[in-house]
Protein backbone atom coordinates (compact mmCIF):
# COMPACT_ATOMS: atom_id res chain seq x y z
CA UNK A 1 0.00 0.00 0.00
CA UNK A 2 1.30 3.45 -0.91
CA UNK A 3 0.58 6.53 1.13
CA UNK A 4 -0.05 9.70 -0.83
CA UNK A 5 0.97 12.71 1.22
CA UNK A 6 -0.52 16.03 0.25
CA UNK A 7 1.11 19.36 0.97
CA UNK A 8 0.26 23.02 1.15
CA UNK A 9 1.62 24.83 -1.90
CA UNK A 10 2.89 28.39 -1.97
CA UNK A 11 0.10 29.27 -4.41
CA UNK A 12 -2.50 27.95 -1.96
CA UNK A 13 -0.94 29.99 0.86
CA UNK A 14 -0.95 33.16 -1.28
CA UNK A 15 -4.58 32.55 -2.24
CA UNK A 16 -5.47 32.21 1.43
CA UNK A 17 -3.65 35.40 2.39
CA UNK A 18 -5.33 37.31 -0.43
CA UNK A 19 -8.76 36.07 0.64
CA UNK A 20 -8.08 37.01 4.26
CA UNK A 21 -6.99 40.49 3.18
CA UNK A 22 -10.08 40.91 1.00
CA UNK A 23 -12.31 40.01 3.96
CA UNK A 24 -10.33 42.30 6.24
CA UNK A 25 -10.59 45.25 3.84
CA UNK A 26 -14.36 44.73 3.55
CA UNK A 27 -14.50 45.09 7.34
CA UNK A 28 -11.96 47.94 7.52
CA UNK A 29 -9.41 45.81 9.40
CA UNK A 30 -5.61 45.62 9.27
CA UNK A 31 -4.45 42.08 9.92
CA UNK A 32 -1.43 39.84 10.03
CA UNK A 33 -1.74 36.42 8.39
CA UNK A 34 0.64 33.57 9.20
CA UNK A 35 0.41 30.33 7.26
CA UNK A 36 2.42 27.29 8.36
CA UNK A 37 3.04 23.92 6.74
CA UNK A 38 2.18 20.64 8.45
CA UNK A 39 5.48 20.69 10.37
CA UNK A 40 4.88 24.14 11.85
CA UNK A 41 7.31 25.92 9.53
CA UNK A 42 6.35 29.34 8.21
CA UNK A 43 5.13 28.97 4.62
CA UNK A 44 3.82 32.49 4.05
CA UNK A 45 3.41 35.67 6.07
CA UNK A 46 1.29 38.64 5.08
CA UNK A 47 1.22 41.84 7.10
CA UNK A 48 -1.21 44.58 6.18
CA UNK A 49 -0.28 48.17 7.01
CA UNK A 50 -1.38 49.63 10.32
CA UNK A 51 -0.89 46.84 12.84
CA UNK A 52 1.65 46.20 15.58
CA UNK A 53 4.15 43.73 17.00
CA UNK A 54 1.52 41.94 19.06
CA UNK A 55 -0.50 41.15 15.91
CA UNK A 56 2.62 39.90 14.12
CA UNK A 57 3.51 37.58 16.98
CA UNK A 58 -0.05 36.53 17.82
CA UNK A 59 -0.86 35.49 14.25
CA UNK A 60 2.15 33.16 14.28
CA UNK A 61 1.27 31.76 17.70
CA UNK A 62 -2.31 31.07 16.64
CA UNK A 63 -1.05 29.27 13.54
CA UNK A 64 1.48 27.29 15.60
CA UNK A 65 -1.23 26.27 18.05
CA UNK A 66 -3.43 24.90 15.25
CA UNK A 67 -0.41 23.25 13.69
CA UNK A 68 0.57 21.53 16.93
CA UNK A 69 -2.95 20.51 17.91
CA UNK A 70 -4.91 20.38 14.65
CA UNK A 71 -8.15 21.96 15.82
CA UNK A 72 -9.23 25.58 15.82
CA UNK A 73 -7.90 27.77 18.58
CA UNK A 74 -11.53 28.62 19.40
CA UNK A 75 -12.41 24.94 19.89
CA UNK A 76 -9.23 24.37 21.88
CA UNK A 77 -10.25 27.21 24.21
CA UNK A 78 -13.64 25.56 24.72
CA UNK A 79 -11.98 22.20 25.40
CA UNK A 80 -9.61 23.88 27.85
CA UNK A 81 -12.49 25.50 29.76
CA UNK A 82 -14.28 22.16 30.08
CA UNK A 83 -11.30 20.37 31.66
CA UNK A 84 -10.24 20.54 35.29
CA UNK A 85 -7.42 23.03 35.90
CA UNK A 86 -7.54 24.32 32.29
CA UNK A 87 -4.41 22.38 31.26
CA UNK A 88 -3.75 24.07 27.92
CA UNK A 89 -3.42 27.43 29.66
CA UNK A 90 -0.10 26.34 31.12
CA UNK A 91 1.47 25.10 27.86
CA UNK A 92 4.02 27.64 26.57
CA UNK A 93 3.13 29.06 23.17
CA UNK A 94 -0.45 27.77 23.10
CA UNK A 95 -2.96 30.50 22.27
CA UNK A 96 -6.58 30.12 23.27
CA UNK A 97 -8.03 32.97 21.19
CA UNK A 98 -10.07 32.55 18.01
CA UNK A 99 -8.21 33.11 14.75
CA UNK A 100 -6.17 29.92 14.37
CA UNK A 101 -7.39 27.12 12.09
CA UNK A 102 -5.84 23.88 10.87
CA UNK A 103 -5.78 23.22 7.13
CA UNK A 104 -7.14 19.73 6.60
CA UNK A 105 -7.75 18.02 3.26
CA UNK A 106 -11.06 16.39 2.35
CA UNK A 107 -9.51 13.00 3.14
CA UNK A 108 -8.39 14.12 6.60
CA UNK A 109 -4.71 14.99 6.08
CA UNK A 110 -3.42 17.90 8.15
CA UNK A 111 -1.33 19.96 5.72
CA UNK A 112 -0.87 23.20 7.64
CA UNK A 113 -2.51 25.97 9.60
CA UNK A 114 -3.40 29.63 9.48
CA UNK A 115 -3.32 32.23 12.20
CA UNK A 116 -4.79 35.71 11.93
CA UNK A 117 -4.49 38.60 14.35
CA UNK A 118 -5.17 42.31 14.32
CA UNK A 119 -8.85 42.62 15.17
CA UNK A 120 -10.91 41.07 17.95
CA UNK A 121 -10.74 37.26 18.10
CA UNK A 122 -14.16 36.77 16.47
CA UNK A 123 -13.23 38.90 13.44
CA UNK A 124 -9.83 37.20 13.24
CA UNK A 125 -11.70 33.88 13.06
CA UNK A 126 -14.06 35.12 10.34
CA UNK A 127 -11.10 36.21 8.21
CA UNK A 128 -9.29 32.92 8.82
CA UNK A 129 -12.36 31.00 7.69
CA UNK A 130 -12.60 33.17 4.55
CA UNK A 131 -9.00 32.19 3.80
CA UNK A 132 -9.78 28.48 4.17
CA UNK A 133 -12.90 28.83 2.03
CA UNK A 134 -10.74 30.26 -0.78
CA UNK A 135 -8.81 26.98 -1.18
CA UNK A 136 -11.65 24.57 -0.41
CA UNK A 137 -11.69 23.19 -3.97
CA UNK A 138 -7.94 22.44 -3.72
CA UNK A 139 -8.28 20.38 -0.58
Amino acid sequence: MTLTVKSLSLDMAKTMADAAEKEARARDLNLCVAILDDHGNLKYFHRMDGNNFVSVRMSQLKAMTSSSIPISTKDLAKRNESMPNSPYSSVPGIVLLEGGLPIITKDGQHIGSIGISGANPELDGICAQAALNAIESDL
